[in-house]
């Protein structure tokens, strides 16, 4: 199959009434949400934000510190964890970016438990996988530790959850792969399509062994006949992901694409996806809303990646304004755009759900926030200086800080007194 009769099968193809109701139900929905600056909660002054970056500066310096002085006597380290337990508290209760509540929610239901348990399986699944590559899709893990939250069941690592996040390391870097061409991209898709769908289609590589193994995980806890939106949601991102393809390109104006609705496609159907796979089946409002929350982290990405994408032309919603015109007001009602989403839902009734979406919504602001601080120069002055008032800390300080967050962890060792770093940050968490 060629590339362009590959193109025309997957435009063709025909998606499930529900999925092209909320594909065209948020594109409307983005469209209608306000330029306008947003109301945003707290305004932080100058010398509170020195304030701030000197507290998580301590904080960082004393919980390195803590892990290196991991005693080699057990019976020391009830004191040790009592020491540590008290530093993290103590920073928790000064900062802005995590709570004590937020602390208990997500370490108190066992989250660190499955990641532990996912790290574990992937380096068995395949030892050549780079520690990014884990992050990647521990990334997915975690928004699909957090529907189990949201849906009420307990967090833990399912076969769904390590076979689908999996997936996206392999299916990203193929898709990414400037070696590959568009024809191979499309070919593979094409077959990997087949598996999805059922087919008894064998694997010619060892990549295409790799991503059909992770499908049969996900056939192992999901019977095809008895879960059919599992299996039709998967298709749709795999065929959303594949339209993606034509963000890849040298240049492509606001009007030549349908830029915005891959996005929305691409970014609602994986987290559609993700609440599929942890239940089987949703509710109208629950399917409504993962698939706004998709579409949110999608946006949230492109902006993040504003610059990247820009100087390696693939074209997103956000990198075809940048460098054009400022990202003002698309940043703007990005921030409406979640601030609507996580108000108005209400669909869910587990007992923590307001402090659920509490979580989800500052999360996704301080993700929105220090995106914003690193690509400073595609905004006007006038809107930087107004936004930056509601930064945690300082622009440099923000810029600089997962780095030097970064650097300060790989100058651990891999082991202190004979227990793994890996198992002594674990024990000062939980």
């Amino acid at each position: 199959m060629n590339l362009q009769e590959s193109i025309k099968l997957i435009d063709k193809q025909e998606e499930f009434n529900e999925l092209r109701e909320l594909k065209e139900t948020f594109i409307n929905k983005w469209w209608k949400t306000s330029i306008g600056f947003p109301v945003l909660d707290k305004q932080n002054t100058y010398w509170y934000k020195r304030i701030k970056e000197k507290e998580t500066n301590k904080f960082i310096n004393e919980f390195i510190k803590m892990i290196k002085q991991y005693p080699s006597d057990a019976g020391m380290r009830k004191e040790w964890k009592m020491n540590i337990k008290e530093i993290i508290n103590d920073f928790i209760l000064k900062s802005d970016l995590v709570s004590l509540e937020d602390k208990e929610l997500l370490l108190g239901k066992g989250l660190f438990q499955a990641t532990e348990k996912f790290v574990n399986r992937a380096k068995e699944f395949d030892s050549s996988l780079e520690i990014q590559d884990i992050g990647q899709a521990m990334r997915n893990v975690w928004i699909m530790n957090i529907i189990q939250m949201l849906i009420g069941k307990k967090i833990e690592l399912t076969p769904s959850i390590f076979g689908y996040s999996m997936l996206y390391p392999y299916t990203d870097n193929y898709l990414d792969d400037e070696e590959k061409s568009k024809e191979e991209k499309y070919t593979l898709s094409e077959r990997f399509e087949r598996k999805i769908a059922g087919e008894p289609i064998k694997s010619t590589t060892s990549y295409e062994n790799k991503i059909y193994k992770l499908i049969d995980e996900i056939n192992s806890e999901y019977e095809r006949d008895k879960y059919p939106l599992v299996y039709k949601s998967l298709l749709y991102i795999h065929r959303a992901q594949t339209k993606s393809l034509k963000q890849h390109k040298e240049k492509s104006g606001p009007y030549e694409d349908d830029i915005l609705g891959i996005s929305i496609e691409k970014g609602g159907a994986s987290v559609l996806a993700d609440a599929y796979l942890i239940n089987g089946n949703l509710r109208w409002e629950e399917a409504k809303f993962f698939f706004g929350y998709g579409v949110l982290l999608q946006i949230c990405d492109d902006l993040q990646d504003a610059e990247n994408d820009s100087n390696n032309n693939h074209i997103t919603i956000i990198s075809q304004l940048a460098r054009k015109w400022p990202l003002d007001n698309v940043t703007n009602k990005l921030i409406n755009f979640t601030l609507e989403l996580l108000d108005n839902v209400e669909c869910f009734n587990t007992d923590d759900i307001n402090e659920l979406k509490e979580l989800i919504k500052k999360n996704c602001l301080q993700l929105i926030l220090f995106s914003i601080a690193q690509n400073k120069k595609l905004y006007t002055r006038k809107y930087f200086k107004e936004i930056k008032r509601f930064f945690p800390y300082r622009v440099r300080y923000m810029r600089k800080l997962y780095k030097k967050l970064e650097r300060k962890l790989s100058k651990l060792d891999e082991s202190y007194n004979g227990v793994s770093t890996d198992k002594i940050i674990k024990e000062a968490l939980v």
